[in-house]
């Protein structure tokens, strides 16, 4: 684990505290190999590149997938709004963790986290240059 990892969480409301390590735990112990980081301020998890992050919103924290774009079809509970590549899903309390079965969604994620790394899917898709 890590230390400035458990600071952001240890600095959260009681209730998304709860959450958050709830969370954390999951990514943990369901990703193998999975490594924890803070980046851009908040708990990242890389996985074959990065995979998913934790978030504190106003109602909740929440869940990035940072491949989740790809996912939204098969995973229902995912909402990727206007962004580009990310989608996600708004933990409000710990039963939600239940309901919107996170487990299945971090497995999920995983699973496509890999298969895109073996076939060398790009995270963002770039525009080919048109040949003069």
């Amino acid at each position: 684990m890590n230390r400035l990892v458990d600071e952001y969480i240890e600095s959260l409301p009681d209730e998304k505290r709860e959450i958050a390590e709830q969370l954390r735990e999951m990514i943990l112990t369901l990703i193998p190999h999975v490594q924890e980081k803070l980046s851009f301020k908040i708990p990242f998890y890389h996985y074959h590149g990065m995979f998913c992050y934790l978030n504190e919103v106003k109602d909740g924290i929440d869940l990035g997938l940072c491949r989740g774009k790809d996912l939204v079809d098969v995973l229902p509970q995912l909402e990727q709004g206007k962004r580009v590549m990310v989608a996600s899903v708004i933990i409000r309390n710990k039963k939600e963790i239940q309901t919107k079965q996170i487990d299945e969604v971090l497995l999920t994620a995983a699973n496509w986290q890999e298969e895109a790394k073996r076939l060398k899917i790009s995270m963002i898709k770039t525009k080919k240059k048109k040949a003069k």
